[in-house]
């Protein structure tokens, strides 16, 4: 498993099967696998897991070499989901993956059927263990949750306010100009009327 290499005794609680184990029992104990999409890069194997807020204690169960790593939890990028097509027309695949740089030593949490009943463990996990919520891409990019929220890419402006809440004229009032009452007109009142020939 990659460069890392550990012989350390660990303690374990009893072992639960892949899917049955929750983020809010840690220290959880599971049996999964190594998660290696690309075939190329190595084989999934099967492994004992105790994952708790510290570190990640993975236990081969190869009866010719078995082994045991210890991995510290900050060494791990993010918690990732991984949805791909089953074997069955239209049918999908969904995994919750504990994402490592090495690919064999990336650990499966949940395996469903079911993308929707990854909804609540995958936020859960990655709170737990203080890690990133990741999304495998189709084309195998991975990138943050946020890559995908709708958020705007500056501040938007502030609402214009009514006159009537700030009390100022409108903007066309204020360029017209002030009329004269009918007190200061002129009044030619006692004069001689003067008409002009035909």
């Amino acid at each position: 498993m990659g460069n890392q290499s550990a012989t350390h005794e660990h303690s374990r609680p009893n072992v639960a099967l892949l899917g049955e184990n929750s983020p809010s029992c840690l220290p959880a104990a599971f049996a999964s696998r190594t998660f290696c999409p690309v075939a190329a890069l190595g084989t999934s194997k099967t492994v004992e897991a105790v994952v708790d807020t510290k570190s990640v204690t993975i236990t081969t169960l190869d009866e010719t070499d078995p082994s045991t790593l210890v991995i510290p939890i900050h060494q791990f990028e993010g918690v990732v989901v991984h949805i791909q097509g089953a074997d069955e027309p239209g049918a999908v695949v969904a995994r919750l993956i504990l994402k490592h740089s090495d690919p064999q030593l990336s650990l499966l949490l949940s395996e469903t059927d079911k993308p929707e009943l990854l909804a609540q463990s995958w936020p859960a996990w990655a709170e737990a263990l203080g890690l990133p919520m990741l999304v495998w891409e189709l084309g195998g990019m991975i990138k943050p949750i946020e890559a995908y929220s709708a958020r705007p890419s500056c501040a938007p402006h502030p609402r214009r306010k009514l006159p009537l809440l700030t009390g100022r004229r409108p903007r066309f009032l204020v360029r017209r100009p002030v009329g004269r009452s009918a007190a200061d007109a002129t009044v030619y009142q006692g004069e001689r009327e003067i008409i002009a020939p035909h």
